[in-house]
């Protein structure tokens, strides 16, 4: 009888453990659930969350979903790539499937020719299109920019040969390889020989991404088993922004462009330490104070920032659920509201006559731009070739002479500055520089 009760009892104690640390929530891990289930008990967020970027960054492109901004017909020729033209055909059924053929410039005959799956932007910047081959997606080298309203190349170098021959895509260079992380929730990443199995919860920046896995709220809400990023300490909630605000790569290898954890392949934990997943590495200008170049780099700068010295949150001036324009702020800044709910306690800044002695230009911040807070202190550095289209975070002033001095070494490799945002002027030819740097030095004696 005992053997028997202790044959059975080693059988079932698995058993029991499982249900008991399950039900009790011991060892068992909150489940990814979706934003969608937190829509019953925050359906105000929810609603404002659902129409941000944070949201629609990426869209499945279907007959009944068509998020293409362009007109997608005929022909596109890229700028060179090694010495010989690009060129894609583009063509758009009438079931309304969208498709690219590239073609070989060393031998036109040969074509490839892909259909798109996904968008990616399409919000008033730019637009980029993704193919699937194998398990992985790819961004086409075609990108459509909308503010100047043209075709330019797209890392030509991940679809061509050094003869600009046809090449299949390195599964090192996929979406899911360089960008997943950042803009799927819940990512699990399977590495086969053929590059990714990959799985999330949603295809872009959800709930859960900066709460953290809902499951155990969901089925018992309470405040102390979902993640506040206020609630967290200084840096860590930073850290919960510069998650995907930021440039670098995985630890240790560098294989992913975001946090990851390479040795044990598990994405970032929220409340850790972001260093233990991720080597910033940011691109730059060669201007002396090395302002960012590159795209999604505002944690990299804000690490540097009086704002970071000073404790201010991200989320002091952005609500990641949704806020007026784009940029999901608190406050819209075209009327300095945003940055005067604190600086306008100091009496330099206080009244628009004290604004205007501040910027030695007449205050009209809604219509010219003068007086705004923002067109001085966060220019658009970072972006694409030919025009910023991201704010620097680091709020410094960047003078025409640090333009200048790059000008006349690469005129080129220029970076924007305070002063040319709006005397776009000064930004064409060595004496339009050179007027800046004077115009500059004149007005703010130095």
């Amino acid at each position: 009888m005992k053997l028997k009760w202790g044959r059975t009892f080693s059988f079932l104690l698995p058993i029991l453990m499982l249900i008991f640390f399950t039900s009790s929530g011991v060892c068992a891990q909150p489940a990814y659930v979706g934003s969608a289930k937190c829509e019953s008990c925050h359906k105000e967020i929810y609603d404002t969350w659902k129409d941000t970027l944070h949201n629609k960054s990426q869209q499945e492109l279907s007959p009944t979903n068509d998020s293409v901004v362009v007109d997608w017909k005929g022909i596109v020729k890229l700028p060179a790539w090694q010495g010989q033209e690009v060129t894609i055909k583009l063509n758009k059924t009438p079931e309304g499937r969208y498709y690219a053929t590239l073609v070989c410039s060393r031998d036109p005959a040969v074509e490839k020719t892909y259909e798109v799956v996904r968008t990616y932007g399409g919000w008033g910047w730019k637009q980029r299109y993704q193919v699937k081959v194998g398990n992985n997606h790819y961004i086409l080298p075609n990108q459509w920019n909308q503010a100047s309203a043209r075709w330019v190349p797209y890392n030509l170098q991940n679809w061509y040969d050094e003869d600009c021959g046809i090449k299949e895509p390195n599964p090192a260079n996929s979406f899911e390889a360089k960008c997943a992380g950042c803009h799927n929730t819940g990512l699990e990443l399977i590495k086969t020989e053929k590059g990714f199995e990959s799985k999330y919860s949603e295809l872009n920046t959800g709930c859960e991404k900066c709460h953290g896995a809902g499951s155990t709220h969901v089925n018992s809400p309470g405040k102390g088993n979902i993640i506040n990023p206020r609630k967290l300490t200084f840096e860590r909630g930073l850290e919960v922004c510069g998650q995907c605000h930021s440039r670098g790569t995985s630890i240790p290898k560098g294989f992913h462009d975001y946090p990851w954890d390479e040795t044990a392949n598990k994405p970032y934990q929220l409340g850790g330490p972001l260093t233990k997943y991720y080597t910033l590495k940011p691109g730059k200008w060669s201007d002396s104070e090395g302002h960012s170049r590159s795209h999604h780099q505002q944690w990299n700068d804000f690490l540097r920032s009086k704002h970071f010295t000073g404790k201010v949150h991200c989320f002091d001036c952005h609500n990641a659920h949704g806020g007026p324009s784009t940029s999901q702020l608190l406050k819209a800044d075209h009327n300095n509201n945003l940055c005067l709910s604190c600086h306008g306690k100091d009496k330099r800044f206080s009244t628009p006559g004290a604004i205007r002695a501040h910027a030695k230009h007449n205050y009209a911040p809604e219509t010219k731009g003068t007086g705004r807070c923002s067109s001085c202190h966060m220019v658009k550095t970072a972006g694409s070739a030919e025009a910023g289209d991201i704010h620097t975070h680091d709020f410094d002033i960047i003078k025409p002479s640090a333009s200048l001095a790059m000008f006349k070494k690469d005129p080129k490799a220029v970076i924007p500055n305070s002063c040319n945002g709006c005397h776009k002027e000064w930004a064409k030819t060595l004496e339009g520089h050179e007027a800046g740097v004077k115009a500059y030095e004149t007005l703010f004696k130095k």
